[in-house]
């Protein structure tokens, strides 16, 4: 995942940055608070898989997300 945050006090964490994990482009802050749209996904895989325990999380922009969804065999609905 590549945010990076602002941490205000030790409880809380202000998003400062999101950044596409494929691309490295910054995803656009349209206002405090709020960014242009993008694709955010985790995964905490399980027992029987070859990443066991391994927890994963990344976020594509809109075109990144474009590319990857047509590399697809099946499409998406």
């Amino acid at each position: 995942m590549m945010k990076e945050y602002d941490i205000k006090a030790q409880e809380s964490q202000v998003l400062t940055k999101v950044i596409c994990n494929c691309c490295g482009k910054e995803i656009p802050q349209i206002r405090e608070g709020i960014w242009e749209e993008y694709f955010h996904a985790e995964k905490s895989w399980g027992y029987l898989s070859q990443q066991d325990g391994r927890q994963d999380s990344f976020d594509l922009c809109q075109d990144c997300y474009e590319k990857m969804i047509k590399s697809f065999q099946m499409k998406v609905h």
